[in-house]
């Protein structure tokens, strides 16, 4: 079966193939997400992680997040980019960076979240469900 979503970091070293479609996709502007984008927010697709094979290493980064739960960012040890992150709250679910992706027209935002840690300068579209912290469950 072809995936459905392919992607990976700038060298090639770390590649991803998802089979499934995204649970959900969006945009984050908790503050570590602003801070390791280097922009006013992340950009993500949620999918299943039974769903995502992952070649190469990433070397990964633990982080106690917004919400209370600890997220595990990973990124390529030669390049840097950020590929994927897991969230201790959503065990079961991969966060792929849109950023990532071999074809970003696959990213279709639905929501954001945490948009009570929005930079005023940071624009977001109207059209989008905004949640002021992490919806639960």
């Amino acid at each position: 079966m072809d995936p459905i979503i392919e992607g990976g970091c700038h060298c090639r070293a770390v590649r991803y193939a998802c089979q499934s479609a995204p649970i959900a996709e969006g945009h984050c502007q908790c503050s570590d997400c602003r801070i390791f984008s280097g922009t006013g927010h992340s950009s993500h697709l949620m999918a299943a992680r039974t769903a995502v094979r992952i070649t190469g290493v990433a070397k990964g980064y633990s982080t106690r997040a917004d919400s209370g739960n600890t997220v595990t960012r990973y990124f390529c040890a030669t390049c840097g980019a950020q590929v994927y992150s897991l969230n201790s709250g959503y065990p079961d679910a991969i966060y792929l960076r849109a950023s990532s992706l071999d074809d970003p027209s696959r990213f279709h935002p639905r929501m954001v979240v945490f948009t009570d840690s929005a930079p005023p300068w940071d624009f977001v579209d109207s059209a989008l469900m905004r949640f002021p912290r992490m919806p639960q469950g």
